[in-house]
């Protein structure tokens, strides 16, 4: 019971900072350094070209994966954004079962059952490259 109580307090405090809102609420000073039209798309939660670091965390928060990407320009630091796709597939399992028979004797059965298998699938919805703590690409998932 403790756990529990433990991981709800956790994932309400987490979703405290889930939108732009919540996040420019608690970093007001680094908001209130983007120029005017910059702290809008902020509000949106959309970055573009140009934007530093402080912007993109406000409007897209923390990222799910950091990476390092080296060219002939120098180190690159990419930051990804991860949505999940879940889909379901019915499959059939054998399954072993313990039954008792009219007379009270317990024998264990097997026979196949239906199962609903979820599979989850991780992809980079979006990537914001940086160089110099300036955002300079940025890609998306186009999702038909």
């Amino acid at each position: 019971m403790k756990r529990c109580a433990t991981l709800f307090l956790l994932a309400v405090l987490g979703a405290g900072c889930a939108t732009p809102d919540a996040r420019i609420k608690s970093n007001p000073a680094a908001f209130n350094a983007l120029p005017p039209e910059m702290q809008e798309n902020v509000r949106k939660g959309r970055v573009d070209i140009g934007y530093p670091k402080s912007a993109v965390r406000i409007a897209l928060g923390p990222p799910d994966r950091e990476y390092t990407r080296r060219t002939a320009d120098g180190l690159v630091e990419v930051w990804s954004y991860i949505g999940v796709r879940t889909t379901y597939e019915r499959q059939r399992a054998d399954a072993r079962t313990r039954v008792y028979d009219a007379e009270g004797r317990r024998r264990t059965v097997t026979d196949w059952v239906w199962v609903d298998v979820e599979r989850r699938q991780e992809f980079d919805r979006t990537r914001v490259e940086f160089k110099d703590d300036i955002v300079t690409a940025i890609e998306t998932l186009d999702l038909q």
